[in-house]
């Protein structure tokens, strides 16, 4: 596989929760250029007080126990006091005789709880860890929710000035048409990964596409994965990078050869280590925040082989999804063929089966698709590209990047009249789209037509 130089750098232990991109995307699109607002409203968004569902009480109960947020009284009485710094010290959460939650109660009034921790608490997460604690009166540099700003500019959501870039405005829309559906809280959850993963990993494999790729399939070799063995393989897939690096193969830039060397500092190895020795803290923070987010995509699972949930622990097995992606991955020419022609399929079979995603033509999707990335300066095609592909998701449908790409080629060589395709700055293909919207709505889904 070609290596590109698609390495991310300075993923952290914050950089857990992908629904934590989503909620800072929804801020980025009104509150942009000032590090120090946009972070303090993230906080104030992340730690609103909210109601906690009658119906969401028993997880609820469940989170402050496992992390030892509130005080746990088990069924003989015996009180088991929360941490030194529990923000729920205040809240008494009662077990049955199974260990299971019985009840929550505090003093008077209705159950409030910050919004973060009642949303990663619910049932339809994937993972219960990556809560970050955020004090409204005191945000730095090295705060939590700053952290989460540069995980944004590391995914390419937002630009050095701390605005949406383009494909930022390309998640916004999706995130905006997911949580319009009609599925009550669970639509309403950031942390509830929906059609929208479609558009989260490309953002994640255009920025760190050569480690996912490597780690994908070696992760599909796996039965199940802990923190010790999770440290190891990242080694292992840096030391693939670095062995490919360095056999002098055309096909490696400088760009790419440079990119492993940041790589190896980035985990903080010395040459030994890298072959044998102790791992540091660093390398489990960088891996730590991939294995989550291929958690929240669908493609890693936190049971074990009992079935039994380990939501609470970073313990991962690989679902079928991703041994599925990690085939077609072995025979991909680079990370960015398989995100063009393979991704979109990969993640859209994550909860459908085969005979549920529907064959059918997607000219409706492709045509709301370009209405909706219509800017002032018309429309960057890998942004609509994505929405696209959402869109298709979301009507179980798949649609690949390559083809909505290629779909609206066609429509541009046919209808030069209603599309028009333009160069961008790099690279020698289209990169950005001018439409004639009251042409395009009188041709409608026809336009892309073959």
């Amino acid at each position: 596989m070609k290596l590109e130089g698609r390495i991310a750098l300075g993923l952290d232990e914050f950089m857990l929760r992908l629904g934590h991109l989503k909620v800072l995307t929804s801020i980025l699109k009104r509150t942009y250029g000032n590090r120090a607002r946009i972070s303090r409203h993230l906080a104030e968004g992340l730690t609103q007080q909210v109601l906690v569902p009658e119906d969401e009480l028993q997880d609820f109960g469940e989170y402050l126990a496992k992390k030892k947020l509130g005080v746990v009284v088990d069924e003989n009485g015996k009180e088991t006091p929360p941490h030194s710094k529990a923000r729920y010290s205040h809240l008494r959460v009662s077990l049955d005789a199974k260990g299971g939650v019985a009840a929550v109660s505090q003093g008077q009034g209705p159950l409030k709880a910050w919004f973060q921790d009642v949303a990663i608490a619910s049932r339809h997460t994937r993972s219960k860890v990556g809560a970050v604690t955020a004090d409204t009166r005191e945000i730095s540099n090295k705060s939590g929710v700053s952290h989460l700003v540069d995980w944004a500019l590391i995914a390419g959501i937002a630009n050095r000035r701390l605005g949406l870039t383009a494909v930022g405005r390309a998640l916004d829309i999706v995130c905006d048409r997911v949580a319009s559906q009609p599925t009550g809280f669970v639509g309403a959850n950031p942390y509830v990964i929906g059609p929208e993963r479609i558009a989260l990993a490309w953002m994640l494999f255009m920025a760190d596409g050569d480690v996912l790729a490597r780690l994908l399939i070696r992760l599909a070799a796996l039965e199940s994965l802990g923190k010790a063995e999770a440290m190891e393989l990242i080694v292992e897939v840096y030391n693939d990078l670095r062995d490919q690096a360095n056999r002098g193969d055309a096909s490696v830039t400088v760009n790419s050869a440079r990119a492993v060397r940041d790589f190896q500092k980035d985990l903080g190895l010395s040459s030994s280590i890298a072959r044998r020795g102790k791992l540091t803290s660093t390398v489990w923070h960088r891996i730590s925040s991939r294995l989550e987010s291929l958690t929240d995509l669908g493609l890693l699972e936190k049971t074990d082989s009992a079935g039994t949930s380990r939501q609470f622990d970073y313990y991962y097995r690989p679902t079928d999804s991703l041994r599925k992606a990690a085939a077609s991955l072995r025979d991909a020419s680079s990370p960015t063929a398989w995100v063009n022609t393979q991704l979109a399929e990969a993640l859209t079979s994550v909860g459908q089966g085969a005979a549920e995603r529907a064959s059918r033509d997607v000219g409706r999707e492709l045509l709301m698709a370009l209405k909706l990335s219509q800017g002032p300066t018309g429309v960057h095609i890998d942004s609509f590209t994505i929405v696209a592909a959402s869109l298709a998701s979301m009507n179980g449908a798949s649609l690949a990047f390559a083809e909505a790409r290629e779909r609206l080629t066609g429509a541009a060589l046919k209808h030069p009249e209603v599309i028009s395709l333009s160069r961008g700055y790099t690279g020698s293909g289209a990169e950005f789209a001018s439409i004639s919207l009251d042409r395009l709505e009188q041709l409608g889904p026809s336009v892309f037509s073959d």
